[in-house]
Parts: structure tokens; sequence; C-alpha cells
């Protein structure tokens, strides 16, 4: 939820609340006043009536008093009635319908008799009075919040506009490229000095990424170069004589550090590459011709293991990708499928739409699906790891989400899969293929 609907939601409860509340308690309040007003003046009126009947000597003359007015009610009594104020309903026959009174009733003594007067005060226009104030009322409140929602909401989306502006223009940074994007100006304090801090943070962070692309390439190259010249030294020294065994060994073992150290190097490079996104250009890449060139490619190695490769090929797609980059995604699964195999086993690739499965036989025990993808990671005591960098898998999975492509990974029948859906979406690994003698 935007902040500008968050602090109008907050706005909308508190007055619903108050509107809520200051109805029932200015209803009661008002009617308590007019009960109050319609009270003083009941008991006003018996008061003057009881001074004035001491003037009437006779039932007659009593009777025909009391019917002057419907409001005033005379009825016999044994004992004096005690003062008391209460409400009554009443059926009007003229409206059909139950109206409210307000009565008041007492004993009065007349020519040495007693009776009981009751005086009569309809409530149907103070009901009355008191629906139209509340209808009044209501429809104030409801204009008055109405009114303050919409003018907050029109000064939110213009106040914060600067905001909005800011926040854009962050979603749309990219780090490897220097655009001077444009910031709203705004008479707000604070909105102006994040518009400042963000444009400084923008050209900050272009500025270290440009000094870290360059301490990448000028690192990879200048070890590039005496790596090269000492793996030239050790070949020209495996070529003299006489060369005793144990020097042999010492250099075959010079040897295989530095051929690693060069592949480490070769592979941290190109991670940067991926991560610094330099691989800009696109082309339409045949999923299934390239699996072909690569089992090709990587043919003469499987067989000198007697390793069986196995294609499925259920689809067959394009896709839109830096081909040095899919070159690498596939061929990186393929050669740990053959590393990470048993002599005589077997690799099945398979393609569906818009992904692709390679499965290797390999150790009887599932990888680690939370680490497998991580810098230098190796699984103990797997087979084809002497030499292993440790970085294929993360830089498969650097390529995956630069392209937003999936990666998963399972284990079944003695098959370790990896699926990559070219789509962005992930899904079941179809069933593991069992090993055909």
């Amino acid at each position: 939820m935007k902040l500008n609907n968050k602090t109008i939601r907050n706005y909308l409860v508190y007055s619903s609340g108050i509107f809520l509340l200051t109805i029932p308690v200015f209803y009661f309040v008002l009617r308590s006043v007019l009960l109050d007003a319609v009270d003083k003046s009941l008991r006003s009126q018996f008061h003057e009536i009881r001074e004035k009947v001491g003037d009437i000597h006779s039932e007659d003359e009593l009777s025909a008093w009391s019917r002057l007015d419907k409001d005033i009610r005379l009825l016999p009594a044994d004992q004096d009635a005690p003062d008391e104020i209460y409400t009554i309903d009443r059926y009007n026959k003229r409206h059909h319908e139950s109206e409210p009174y307000r009565e008041m009733a007492g004993g009065i003594t007349v020519d040495g008799k007693k009776y009981k007067l009751i005086i009569s005060s309809s409530l149907i226009e103070n009901e009355d009075l008191l629906g139209s104030i509340l209808i009044l009322q209501i429809t104030v409140l409801l204009v008055l919040i109405g009114g303050m929602m919409w003018i907050n909401q029109k000064m939110s989306r213009r106040l914060w506009q600067p905001f909005y502006v800011a926040l854009r223009n962050m979603q749309q940074f990219e780090l490897n490229k220097q655009v001077d994007r444009p910031f709203q100006q705004s008479s707000t304090d604070e909105f102006d000095q994040l518009n400042k801090a963000i444009a400084h943070l923008f050209s900050r962070s272009y500025q270290v990424f440009l000094q870290q692309k360059e301490f990448t390439e000028n690192a990879a190259h200048e070890m590039q170069t005496p790596l090269a010249i000492f793996q030239s030294k050790l070949e020209l020294l495996m070529q003299t004589s006489p060369l005793h065994q144990e020097q042999a060994q010492l250099i075959n073992a010079l040897d295989t550090t530095n051929r690693r150290l060069i592949k480490l190097n070769k592979s941290l490079l190109l991670l940067t590459k991926i991560e610094n996104h330099q691989y800009k250009t696109t082309d339409q890449v045949n999923i299934l011709s390239l699996c072909e060139k690569l089992i090709d490619q990587m043919g003469i190695l499987a067989e000198s293991r007697e390793i069986t490769i196995r294609t499925d090929y259920n689809a067959n797609f394009m896709v839109d990708v830096n081909g040095v980059l899919i070159d690498i995604l596939i061929g990186n699964l393929l050669s740990n499928a053959i590393r990470h195999n048993v002599d005589k086993g077997e690799i099945v690739i398979a393609t569906e739409k818009n992904a692709l499965t390679i499965s290797n036989t390999g150790g009887d025990t599932p990888l680690q699906p939370d680490k497998i993808f991580h810098r230098f990671h190796k699984q103990a005591r797997l087979p084809g790891n002497e030499d292993s960098t440790g970085l294929g898998l993360a830089i498969v999975k650097n390529i995956c989400t630069l392209y937003h492509y999936t990666i998963d990974y399972s284990f079944g029948n003695g098959f370790h899969s990896f699926r990559i859906g070219f789509d962005g979406r992930s899904a079941a690994i179809p069933p593991s293929y069992r090993i055909q003698a």
C-alpha cells in the first residue's frame, strides 16, 4: 500500500471513529437537554395549576375546567399522590400510531376531595427536531470528512510527487550506465535533501563501479602474463635432461597448480564481467544445435571414461542470449556431468518447452541445494573435485540470474539433475532415466 494511501487510511479511521462516537453522544445530550426543557415547562405549569385550583369550589366547575385542555386530566384519588415525571406512549387515532408523551402527575385537593392531576406534553415535535438536527449534523460531518479527504489526497499527491520521481529514478538506475536523471524541484527541504543525496549516491556508485571494473581488468591482465610465463618455463623445464624422478614429480605438481591458477583467474574474471553486465550483445541461439555442438566437443572426454550420452529432445526452441554466456552455461553443466560421473555412467540431455535438463549418474547421496551454487563450494570426497575451482555452478547461477532464468537441482533414481527454465518459471524435474545395461 502506498504511503499516501496509508496516511489517508489513518485519517479515515480516526474520522470514522470520531464520527461514530460523537453522533450517539450528541443525540443523547441533545435529547437530555430537550427533555429537561419539557420537564421545566411541566413543573411550572403544574405548580401554576396547583396554586389556582383553590378558586374552584364545585365538581361541576372542576370538570368543566379540566375539559378545556386535553393535555390536563383529573382523576379521583384515595390519597395524596407523589409528584413524578415520566415518559409514556399513547396511541394517536388521527395518525394511527403511538406517540411519545412526557407527563407529570401529582396530587391536589379541591373542595376537600383528593384528585390526581396529570399534565401531558407531546414529544413528537421534539423528536422531529432532534431527528432534523441529527441529519444536519451527519450531513455536515460527512461533507467535512469528505472534503478533508479530498483536499488531503490532492495535496499529498502534489506534495509527494518529488518523492515518486526520486523513487522512479532509483528503480531505473543501472550501475554500469551513467545517465543524468532529472529530479523534480521541491520547496520541501527534506525532499530537496533527498534528491541531492540520491544524485550523489548515483554518481559515487558509478565511480566506484568504474574503479572496480578497472581494477578487475588490470588485475586479470597482470596476472595472466606472469602465469603464462611461469607455465612456459615449466614446460621448458620438463624438457631438460637429465631429470630425476623427484624433480619430475615436483615440476608436475607445480604445473597442475599453475594450470588451476590460470583456470581460477579466468573464472573470477568471467564472474566479474557477468556481474558488471559487460555482456550486452544478444543472439538468437538454437538450444538443440548448441547441445549437439557441445556433445561433439566433449565426446572424447566422455568416451575416455566410457560414459554414454543420450538425448531426449521433446522441444526445439530459440532463446535471445549472449552466445558466449549460453555456451558457458550449458558447457559448465555438461562438463560437470562428465567430471563428476562414474566410469561407464550415463548422461541424459532432455528438452521440453522452454526448458533444458541435464542429468547424470554419480554419487549415491544428493548434493546440498542451498550451497551448490555458492562460490568455492565443493562436495566433500566427490570424484572429479580434485582440480575443481568451485566456481562452475556459481557462474551458471550468475548467468541464469542475469537473464532471469531458473536453475533447479534434484536427485532421484541415482541421477543428479539440473533443469534450466528459460521462461523464468520453475517446474518439477521430469523423472530421472534409469541406466540401461
